[in-house]
């Protein structure tokens, strides 16, 4: 044990595994795919694109409303209506327009990552934004809008 240190380690101190080699590196990638749970805080500060697939952006969003007990009206496969409002696929996402009194709503909420064309008139009665993502801001969006109506009436 002559000229060891306590640190040094069976590989020598080199930095070198037993098979003499030095270890990989993780790169970026591989740690944000890692991390990928920790790290939706991000989306808050965009990053995304200005285009969706409607079709699978319906489809999520009508089994959304189904599942909150909303009673969901297809006039096609491209086009719902439901007590709140009504959705329809758009070239680059979803549509959905919201109608009802005194809306929670407030500009910035349609101006979110994950939405796009998002527009609130002025007493809070009418809301229109296309949907790009379906992500936890989608969702809940949606549902703060269901649970409004439910209070209401």
């Amino acid at each position: 044990m002559v000229g060891m240190t306590k640190n040094a380690g069976s590989s020598g101190g080199t930095g070198r595994t037993m098979a003499n080699k030095v270890p990989k590196q993780r790169d970026l990638d591989h740690l944000m795919e890692q991390n990928d749970t920790e790290l939706t805080f991000l989306s808050a500060y965009g990053g995304t694109t200005l285009e969706g697939d409607g079709a699978p952006l319906m489809a999520a969003l009508k089994r959304f409303l189904k599942a909150g007990n909303v009673v969901v009206k297809a006039s096609n496969e491209d086009e719902i209506s439901f007590g709140f409002g009504s959705a329809k696929v758009v070239e680059h996402g979803c549509k959905v327009i919201l109608e009802g009194a005194h809306l929670p709503l407030v500009p910035s909420d349609v101006q979110q990552a994950g939405f796009a064309h998002g527009l609130l008139n002025e007493d809070r009665s009418r809301c229109e934004v296309v949907l790009i993502e379906w992500g936890y801001e989608q969702r809940r969006f949606i549902e703060r809008m269901s649970e409004h109506v439910n209070l209401d009436g």
